[in-house]
């Protein structure tokens, strides 16, 4: 999968695991950033599961927060291979 591939997934994944609360427009307007359309804990859990399971690649949910920020940044994240806590 391309880097805009894999984007374009990322920001499905990342509406579907916001459960209502975020739609492509609210993404746009903030920038694609996750921080800013109020993405909750859970939220984050349900994304970091998604990628795993769509995508096949791990992330761990206690990896530094700047990798979970934005879409660039998770898809930065997903295409260098995951994360441990150490990334």
């Amino acid at each position: 999968m391309d880097s805009s591939a894999l984007r374009t997934k990322i920001i499905d994944l990342v509406i579907a695991a916001g459960d209502g609360s975020v739609t492509p427009a609210d993404l746009a307007a903030a920038g694609y950033s996750l921080r800013d359309v109020g993405y909750t804990s859970l939220s984050y859990m349900r994304l970091i599961d998604s990628i795993e399971n769509e995508v096949g690649v791990y992330l761990d949910p206690e990896a530094a927060i700047e990798h979970y920020e934005t879409i660039d940044s998770v898809t930065a994240l997903v295409l260098a291979g995951g994360a441990g806590a150490d990334a």
